[in-house]
């Protein structure tokens, strides 16, 4: 009994803690962070930015644009020096701004740093942004402040699968905003979005199409990660490089020879609710993207559907 006694407290501290760090606190790495919940116990919007009243500057202009363009030392904007900045939509088209969403950045040091947009979705904080020592740690050095980041609004969250990086060396930009990768019509990646929003404003109760109805959510919820594969998004940290497709291209119906598997691969059409395409995303599953929808949303049940249709490709 008195060895049980005296290891109990040894066995806590194995259970409690793991390299020097308490469970719960991943290692700052893009796979250590890939399943960081969203950080909680802060006031929405504490670190907003304001620009100086009267002064003839407009913190609802330029919606979309890469604000670190200007709001970098040297530059126009270098009265306001951002070090993050951005604009979220309702849709990764751009098309409608989105008021009163909240981003959440964590960075290396797990200092929690929360934005709310304004009425044009716009987004700004000049709170300073630790380095991450793992890139040099000079904390003069934009391209070592990097984050993991969270978008929330109305209950939905949606995350950055990735880390990011504020400047961009190889570039020689000292500031990058959200909007250089997230924007509806120049950006790679689409625009900002809470993930909140359907894709389309409606839906047919049958006849489901792939090219009309399923692609564009798809396109919608998917594109971050699932692209073909010489375009799939991918980070590189120190000498390893992380691709976030996992070899899947939703872009496409089908696998083209030497290329990703599509749509077609992840879809059962005998057990439709099985199928990958529509449980990877749902709500409590384990997905490094996120979760997109439930059982009841129109988006889960029109790709639902489709499936029972056939998963036709028309």
């Amino acid at each position: 009994m008195k060895k049980i006694v005296i290891l109990l407290p040894i066995l806590l501290v194995l259970v409690f803690v793991y390299n020097g760090k308490s469970l719960g606190q991943n290692p700052f790495t893009p796979d250590g962070q890939k399943w960081e919940p969203v950080p909680t116990g802060h006031v929405p919007g504490k670190d907003n930015g304001e620009l100086s009243p009267g002064a003839g500057d407009n913190p609802l202009h330029f919606q979309g644009a890469d604000c670190g363009i200007c709001h970098t030392p040297g530059r126009p904007g270098s009265d306001f020096v951002f070090t993050e900045s951005g604009t979220i939509y309702q849709d990764k088209a751009g098309r409608l701004p989105l008021v009163g969403a909240e981003i959440i950045l964590k960075d290396a040091e797990g200092n929690v740093i929360s934005m709310t947009t304004n009425e044009a979705g716009n987004f700004f904080t000049y709170a300073p942004i630790a380095p991450d020592p793992a890139l040099g740690g000079d904390p003069d050095t934009p391209r070592n402040w990097r984050y993991k980041a969270w978008i929330k609004y109305n209950g939905s969250v949606r995350k950055m699968i990735t880390l990011a990086y504020v400047g961009a060396t190889p570039f020689f930009i000292p500031r990058m905003s959200c909007n250089m990768h997230h924007n509806g019509r120049r950006g790679t990646r689409g625009a900002l979005t809470s993930g909140r929003f359907e894709t389309l404003t409606s839906y047919p109760g049958n006849n489901i199409s792939f090219m009309q109805h399923v692609l564009p959510i798809l396109k919608n919820r998917c594109k971050g990660c699932h692209t073909p594969e010489s375009t799939s998004p991918y980070t590189t940290y120190g000498d390893e490089t992380f691709d976030y497709s996992g070899g899947l291209d939703l872009s496409a119906y089908e696998k083209e020879p030497g290329s990703a598997i599509g749509v077609s691969d992840v879809v059962n059409t005998t057990y439709p609710e099985g199928s990958g395409l529509i449980n990877k995303p749902l709500t409590g599953s384990q997905h490094g993207g996120g979760n997109f929808w439930d059982m009841t949303d129109s988006e889960y049940q029109v790709i639902k559907m489709w499936i029972e249709e056939g998963a036709l490709k028309n």
